[in-house]
């Protein structure tokens, strides 16, 4: 997990500049005696912001790669030397693969630092990385929109409706980069040359450079900007809508902010409070700032006293079907247009009424809906999620009201333990009839509805009093003359005999079986009647150890982990919530939050709970079209040719999910010419989805030249250099390897991929996938 640190607001004299104390004179570079970027090339390599070509050349006049840019420019977002090196080591496998080797073992910590101070994103860097990009010149234009970036500006650009210049070749600035060229230039930051021209595709030197960027840390250092980073701090925060803003009386401000989920909250800023409105320290008065609407967040030290005030103007509330939880994202469809989200610690969330932690939040939650705040900054601000909940089933161990509400004990019938939270006034039936919890219910069958949430809060519970269960240890199995077992019961410890009826229903790990299927060792539940039984399922018993792939979590008092074993079993076994157990991935320490669906599993028991689990990454996510299906035997196959280019064929789990469309399918219902999206886990196919439109539609190929949010439009160039206005309001938006995007994140020059049909002159795109 990452590590919290508290980054102090007095950062707002940058870091990069006050780290070193070597005098200016001392860089001595033998090139830049009389250039006219000398003093400010000298005063950077001073403070260690930019470096030489060697002990004593600057080379001035060399032509600026992109690599170069992007570094200078992840040295003036004010990041510490010691979160600089946690970023670096958090982001070290996705650099890993991300950069080439011969860049890697020295770019790798300023080009995390990039990635999560927001100076670019892993898709700007795997499409710059695909082709050299980093190792070419980088334009004047696209320089700007870095730099912008690394001032913590960006979402300043976004926001500006218009952006007028008098450079005499304004027109060539590319209209997706003009916001921030504008920026660089209404702030000084840039200057246009002899001619008055921006030469926005031109190349620039690296005195170019150095000058720009001691401009714009002298703008920073001014106006208080810096990278706030929310997974590198840990003090004290409230948020919400101003409601009101008031004196005190006392030279202090009364501030009221109202959160869908925190609810209403005043706080009390003290006289002079840093403020800071479009991250920049503002210079008006409080009040002034402090307008009703606004959504604010307030820094606290740990005594709760305010550090900081930070504003992120109106707030836009979307609603919408969550498609998507990533660690670290949400993505909806909000009326047939696809919006990933970030999360970050500064986002207030609630599942089903519960406010719950980031960490826990997972596609196993079974969210349906999200109604989410964004601020003006592009902040998800709060993120409330809702679902139907979930049924779950065993036999009731204890009830404890001893905590004010009561507390639910359960043991399911693969034999894993939970506990649950039974709110006040939830719905309790008794043999059908509406009844309350008690403990004289203990032994018997329960049925639950249960919150998605990391509470497991009940929302309904149904109890049969009428009927005898028994769980314990299977020790012996016979079937002649009559089927029969040896069962040591799990509370009393006594080893008793029964016969099965002649009707006994027997299941054993999930599936129907027979009753030499069920192995010594295994954990059972019985249904009695009149001491024969009529009903057994068995699950694997728990051993030492357990190994195989892990198929889900479920967070609670007690965490339950189940694992399908190499033997094609399904085991479930749970950990203290209280006493997590130590968990590692892919040889770094981690957390049970940072294990996936789909990982190889070690897990180590003792006294029947984890205590420890080593991990693996192995699943894969694969995309492509469906050239055949198949089914041989009892397995189906999918012919596919990959993104690539490449052909290759997959067989299907059995029990792996398909849809098509955003509708359940069975798998050999995809079409040729399907386009789809496997998780494929040591060659199975392990999850489908598949879009039917984006196979039989058109299907075009092109560079983007403009992207146009408002009116959800694309002007791309084709593959035969063509160019088309694309209407992408009603597509859905995916990158190459599966993942969602948005038409806000594609850029100039990306490569896409259209499937639609023409409408007129017109493209109307299903699907856009960034290559």
């Amino acid at each position: 997990m990452k590590g919290r640190r508290i980054l102090s607001l007095a950062l707002a004299v940058l870091t990069a500049v006050s780290l070193l104390t070597v005098s200016a004179s001392a860089a001595g570079f033998s090139d830049m005696v009389g250039h006219w970027a000398r003093d400010d090339v000298e005063y950077l390599a001073a403070q260690g912001v930019v470096k030489g070509t060697s002990a004593t050349t600057f080379a001035p006049d060399q032509k600026m790669t992109a690599c170069e840019a992007l570094l200078f420019c992840s040295r003036a977002a004010g990041v510490s030397e010691e979160d600089k090196a946690a970023i670096a080591a958090d982001w070290a496998d996705e650099l890993a693969e991300l950069l080439p080797d011969s860049l890697y073992s020295w770019a790798a910590e300023e080009m995390a630092v990039c990635l999560e101070t927001g100076i670019l994103s892993v898709t700007e860097l795997r499409a710059l990385s695909a082709d050299d990009g980093l190792l070419k010149t980088i334009s004047r234009e696209s320089l700007a929109m870095y730099l912008v970036r690394a001032m913590q500006l960006d979402a300043m650009a976004k926001n500006l409706s218009t952006y007028p210049m008098d450079f005499a070749d304004t027109s060539s600035i590319s209209a997706a980069l003009q916001p921030y060229v504008y920026l660089l230039d209404t702030y000084g930051i840039v200057r246009g040359n002899e001619a008055n021209c921006f030469l926005p595709k031109s190349s620039l030197t690296r005195a170019e450079m150095a000058t720009m960027l001691r401009r714009a840390m002298d703008f920073m250092e001014e106006r208080g900007l810096y990278a706030e980073l929310p997974a590198y701090t840990d003090y004290d925060w409230v948020g919400g809508t101003i409601t009101q803003a008031a004196e005190d009386g006392a030279g202090g401000i009364s501030l009221t902010l109202t959160s869908t989920i925190t609810g209403t909250q005043t706080v009390t800023l003290p006289a002079g409070v840093t403020i800071y409105e479009n991250n920049m320290r503002a210079s008006a008065e409080p009040l002034s700032l402090l307008q009703t609407g606004t959504y604010a967040r307030v820094n606290l030290d740990g005594n709760g006293s305010v550090l900081s005030v930070r504003l992120g103007g109106a707030v836009t509330a979307y609603t919408g079907t969550v498609t998507d939880i990533e660690p670290g994202s949400v993505t909806l469809d909000v009326n047939g247009v696809s919006r990933r989200l970030e999360i970050d610690r500064f986002t207030a969330i609630q599942a089903d009424g519960v406010s719950i932690p980031a960490q826990v939040l997972s596609n196993q939650g079974g969210y349906t809906t999200a109604a989410c705040q964004v601020d003006a900054m592009g902040h998800l601000a709060a993120l409330q999620l809702s679902s139907g909940g979930r049924t779950e089933e065993g036999i009731l161990r204890a009830v404890d009201g001893r905590s004010g509400s009561q507390t639910l004990t359960v043991t399911a019938f693969d034999g894993g333990e939970a506990r649950y939270t039974l709110p006040s006034g939830t719905a309790v039936t008794v043999d059908g009839v509406a009844g309350s919890m008690s403990d004289r219910y203990e032994g018997c069958y329960v049925n639950l509805r249960v919150s998605n949430d990391s509470e497991g809060r009940l929302t309904a519970v149904s109890v049969d009093t009428g009927t005898q269960y028994l769980q314990g240890t299977v020790q012996t199995v016979v079937t002649n003359p009559q089927n029969g077992l040896a069962l040591t019961d799990m509370v009393s410890g006594r080893n008793t005999a029964y016969l099965l009826t002649d009707q006994a229903a027997v299941r054993y790990n999930g599936k129907t079986a027979r009753l030499s299927d069920v192995p010594a060792g295994a954990f059972a539940t019985l249904r009695l009647s009149n001491g024969y039984v009529t009903w057994m399922d068995a699950y694997p018993g728990a051993a030492n150890t357990v190994k195989g792939v892990l198929d889900a979590i479920s967070y609670g008092d007690v965490i339950t982990l189940r694992v399908r074993t190499d033997g094609g079993e399904t085991a479930s076994v749970t950990a203290d919530a209280a006493a997590p157990p130590t968990v590692t991935r892919d040889g770094q320490a981690g957390s049970l939050e940072s294990l996936r669906t789909g990982d190889t599993v070690v897990l180590t028991l003792q006294g029947g709970r984890v205590t420890a689990v080593e991990a693996q990454a192995q699943s894969i996510t694969v995309t492509g079209t469906v050239t055949r299906t198949a089914r041989r035997g009892g397995t189906v196959t999918l012919d596919v040719r990959l993104s690539d280019g490449s052909a290759v064929t997959y067989e299907v789990d059995s029990a792996a999910p398909a849809t098509r469309d955003g509708r359940s399918i069975d798998a050999e219902e995809l079409n040729a010419d399907d386009w789809v999206e496997l998780v494929v886990h040591n060659g199975v196919v392990e999850s489908i989805t598949a879009y039917e439109d984006a196979g039989r539609n058109t299907r075009l190929e092109g560079t983007v030249l403009e992207t146009d949010t408002r009116d959800e439009t694309l002007r791309v160039r084709l593959s035969d250099g063509g160019t088309l206005t694309v209407d992408v309001s009603g597509a859905s938006f995916l990158t190459a390897d599966g993942g969602s995007t948005s038409l806000r994140r594609l850029s100039k020059d990306d490569r896409v991929q259209l499937f639609g049909d023409y409408s007129g002159n017109r493209f109307v795109a299903t699907l856009v996938i960034l290559l």
